[in-house]
């Protein structure tokens, strides 16, 4: 076992850096899992908005302060300057111009050309106040219609819009008792890329330092055949990415006390099949000995490219069926629909888990027989260069 001995020396030398990615992950899901709450109480979001009132009349009083119950009236001079330099450092959200002659057109019924405003781009605050313009400028045109006074008008439009209702927001976990909670279903939704991220970047990386010409030629040379020389390779990268997993599946069980309960065995194993699958596809991107910059540019275009491809980053609803068919290419794909059945995201069929583990294992296969026979292709010229130098000599 000298090769496999070699190998997992130069491992310790990567493990830092592997290190480094998994202590990100495990730190942003310790957060958010430590955010997350069963019960929310709802809060509404209060703007700093800045009021220049140019009818100032009773009216538009009224509005300035109905404003400012829901949010924060900033004062800053009406200058155009002004203004764009608060909008651009965020210290005001929105700048509301209650154009003059604003009670007038009220009273008659007209809600056009009511306001003035000054905002950076249509972001949130902009549909808020937009909306909650409309929403009282119709309210009071309602009043006026059903015979009220524009004072009494604009009396019950702020006592109707004042009333205020206690939200309670509930987050219910699908799966009922299979102890897979919406928080653990993320952890495991997330974890493709940095498996893909940690194993090639370390596996191949040792891979190709263990299959560089000089040394390579020194093995063929040997008495070592290849296919146990090729047998240690793959057996000391599934032990490393064993280790790796088992980091993963140890943090889970803090962030899920129940882990190893109902539904969640099903993610775990989904998890274990997955990263044999990236250990495959690191063993089998190693045979080409690319170099170090390309290795790198293979392991980010993997890992983001079958996030995004894959639902990882993005979920799966929003993507195209044209994106959705080529993804089915992919591991990670299967992988993520698996994740949604057991987090029922989608419907749940322990049929369909399994066929999506199934094919994952394909791939492993598929990705091994490539692997032997692009080493046999690539190596089988330095056993022959090393048997026609013996036979010169």
């Amino acid at each position: 076992m000298q090769v496999f001995k070699t190998m997992f020396k130069v491992m310790r030398s990567r493990l830092p850096s592997a290190m480094i990615y998994i202590i990100i992950f495990l730190a942003i899901s310790a957060f958010v899992t430590s955010q997350s709450t069963k019960d929310n109480k709802f809060e509404m979001n209060r703007l700093k908005v800045c009021v220049f009132d140019e009818d100032d009349t009773p009216e538009s009083r009224a509005l300035t302060k109905f404003i400012g119950k829901h949010n924060d009236i900033v004062e800053i001079d009406n200058n155009r300057n002004t203004i764009t330099d608060s909008l651009y450092y965020k210290t005001v959200n929105y700048a509301l111009i209650i154009n003059k002659g604003y009670a007038e057109r009220l009273a008659a019924g007209e809600t056009a050309e009511l306001f003035g405003s000054y905002h950076m781009d249509e972001s949130y605050s902009v549909v808020y106040m937009s909306k909650m313009l409309d929403e009282y400028t119709g309210s009071v045109k309602a009043y006026l219609a059903m015979g009220k006074s524009l004072e009494e008008a604009v009396s019950a439009t702020e006592a109707a819009m004042s009333q205020e209702t206690e939200v309670e927001m509930f987050r219910v976990d699908k799966g009922g008792d299979s102890h897979f909670s919406v928080d653990f279903a993320q952890y495991f939704q997330f974890m493709p890329y940095i498996l893909v991220s940690v194993i090639i970047s370390i596996v191949s990386l040792v891979l190709v330092t263990m299959n560089k010409k000089d040394i390579r030629y020194r093995t063929n040379c040997s008495c070592l055949k290849n296919s146990k020389y090729t047998f240690q390779l793959f057996f000391g990268s599934f032990l490393f990415v064993l280790f790796i997993w088992l980091i993963f599946m140890v943090a889970g069980t803090v962030f899920n006390k129940e882990m190893y309960t109902g539904r969640a065995w099903l993610a775990v194993l989904n998890s274990f099949i997955f990263s044999m699958v990236v250990a495959a596809l690191a063993v089998f991107i190693a045979s080409f000995e690319p170099k170090d910059n390309i290795l790198n540019l293979i392991t980010q275009v993997l890992g983001l490219g079958m996030s995004f491809l894959c639902g990882v980053f993005v979920p799966m609803e929003i993507l195209s069926d044209g994106v959705l068919s080529a993804a089915r290419f992919l591991p990670a794909y299967w992988y993520v629909r698996a994740n949604r059945m057991i987090s029922e995201e989608d419907a749940f069929s322990s049929e369909g888990v399994m066929k999506c583990m199934l094919i994952e294992c394909l791939f492993i296969v598929v990705l091994v027989l490539m692997t032997i026979l692009v080493r046999r292709l690539r190596y089988s010229s330095a056993s022959i260069g090393s048997a026609v130098k013996k036979a010169a000599a």
